[in-house]
């Protein structure tokens, strides 16, 4: 099961750190719950001081909504740092804070709710109309914490931005601007929009799964009995690529660690096709079947392109050209893989 957060305490101040996708996955991925941050929230006792550590690409809107709700009616003095980027929910999540703070080289994303959906045109508009009263209150929270107009906060959210830490402190999303921090990459960048990505690879010298100056330490464990560095593996000879870090150990455990997440999010992502693709052929049950077998997509998408041909041809649709649905039915799998969501 995928944790995407840490919480510890010492004293009256605790550290909550939120290093990976927010809340429940689109990707045939067990994550702990949103639930699960509010009681291990709610477990930190009479703290006095947050301190909130954020590298994160975003995730369930409806979850970060939760999650600032229950950091923004906390006690505690809250204090946001962006150690990497705080895109999309993480960047909500970031606007509870009492200050926040960020690094330099570091980046914050803000953009409109969009998601999947299937159905007649009742539900599309249906579907519409919910994403607008989501923007709606993202929007009335930017601007209450920026103390911006509404006008400007809709217009970045729209345009997907994608802003370095000077721009975000020039617009009111950050209050304090500190020294680059030099880190390693946790995350892939897949749930960014494109052009935001882009830029992001940009400026960067990045990759998703490479490691970057924008991008969060681990953080350190607190006080406790001595314990060897998490994923620290023994002294071998230094990998084959030089890559940007200071020490040939570390570079050792990003290599091995951005291979096995590559492999991860590339099960993910075949997983979520497949999920797509069948439900828009009505027909779930073959989901399973196919990814046990590992079927490739080409054939998984001419498989059930069959499907949808040999209904064009029953009774109770005289009227369908048996080419039309097929052609149809590639522009929408065509169009899955340029999906996004909050």
């Amino acid at each position: 099961m995928r944790q995407w957060f840490t919480m510890k305490a010492q004293d009256k101040t605790a550290e909550i750190v939120i290093y990976d996708e927010i809340g429940k996955s689109w990707w045939g991925e067990e994550t702990v719950s949103a639930k699960q941050f509010l009681d291990d929230l709610t477990a930190l006792g009479d703290v006095e001081n947050v301190t909130l550590r954020i590298n994160s690409p975003g995730g369930d809107v409806f979850d970060g909504v939760a999650i600032h709700n229950a950091l923004k009616n906390h006690k505690a003095t809250v204090t946001a740092q962006i150690d990497g980027i705080a895109a999309s929910a993480a960047s909500f999540i970031a606007m509870a804070a009492d200050k926040i703070v960020m690094p330099s080289n570091s980046f914050m994303l803000i953009h409109g709710a969009s998601g999947l959906s299937i159905g007649n045109a009742d539900d599309m508009r249906a579907v519409a109309d919910d994403l607008d009263r989501i923007d709606k209150s993202l929007t009335s929270t930017y601007v209450a914490r920026t103390k911006s107009t509404t006008a400007k906060v809709k217009a970045l959210m729209k345009e997907d931005r994608l802003m370095d830490a000077a721009e975000a402190k020039q617009w009111g999303f950050a209050d304090e601007v500190t020294s680059e921090k030099k880190m390693a990459a946790k995350f892939s960048l897949r749930l960014l929009p494109k052009a935001a990505a882009d830029r992001f690879r940009a400026e960067t010298g990045t990759e998703p799964g490479e490691p970057s100056p924008a991008d969060p330490e681990v953080p350190e464990v607190p006080p406790a009995p001595p314990a060897p560095p998490k994923e620290e593996p023994p002294a071998e000879a230094p990998p084959a690529e030089t890559e940007p870090v200071p020490a040939a150990s570390s570079a050792k455990v990003i290599t091995l660690d951005a291979a096995k997440k590559q492999g991860i999010e590339e099960h993910r992502a075949y997983v979520a096709s497949v999920t797509d693709l069948c439900t828009l052929a009505s027909t779930p049950e073959r989901v399973g079947g196919y990814v046990r077998a590992n079927t490739p997509i080409e054939q998984v998408r001419k498989e059930l392109l069959a499907v949808r041909a040999a209904e064009t041809v029953m009774p109770h649709h005289p009227l369908v050209p048996p080419a039309a649905p097929a052609t149809a039915w590639n522009t929408i799998t065509d169009k899955i893989n340029a999906r996004f969501r909050k």
